[in-house]
């Protein structure tokens, strides 16, 4: 999934892009301002920043931009979630593990491989070594369900896990898989 923030002044801009944006699939944010733009960036990481430039008819006001967190200067990348499934557990990018089921270590793999894309139900139920056309997707929506209470209960940090009505889910971090030797 392509992460997108945009810095803009004007508020009916920002609505309309946002959610044009999301709507194709992008993950996007316009809550954004010159103050919190350093600490969002350090936390979530982009692939793409668009700044409005002002015109003649708006001058330009200088925002400050707190420092960046010297990990990000240093050329390392934000931590991420990794997936450990020989441990049938999901660290958090702070390191801590949360033990998962079999079937949600599955979806998470499966997540992982579609690298933010978006991941069909029908994938889905055949990563979980299910035939499609006999598993009943209720079944996965309350697997679904369970894994985004269970990642909320035992972390802080933001595992977005959007479902796309008829097609699928998306999980909307940067999530790797472990390869243990």
């Amino acid at each position: 999934m392509i992460r997108i923030a945009i810095l803009d002044q004007s508020s009916y801009l920002l609505d309309k892009l946002d959610s044009n944006l999301q709507q194709q699939g992008f993950a996007a944010t316009t809550a954004l301002d010159g103050e919190n733009l350093s600490a969002w960036l350090a936390k979530h990481g982009i692939d793409m920043l668009v700044l409005r430039l002002p015109n003649d008819t708006q001058p330009a006001t200088p925002t400050p931009i707190s420092k960046p967190k010297p990990e990000l200067l240093s050329g390392n990348q934000p931590a991420c979630w990794r997936l450990n499934s020989s441990q049938l557990e999901l660290i958090t990018p702070d390191g801590r593990p949360i033990p998962l089921s079999h079937n949600e270590c599955c979806v998470l793999g499966a997540a992982a491989k579609a690298n933010g894309s978006l991941i069909s139900r029908k994938m889905l139920i055949e990563a979980l070594g299910q035939n499609f056309w006999h598993y009943d997707e209720r079944r996965l929506e309350s697997l679904i369900s369970r894994l985004r209470r269970k990642l909320a209960s035992h972390t802080q940090e933001n595992f977005p896990i959007r479902g796309v009505k008829g097609q699928g889910y998306l999980f909307g971090v940067e999530l790797q898989v472990l390869e243990i030797c």
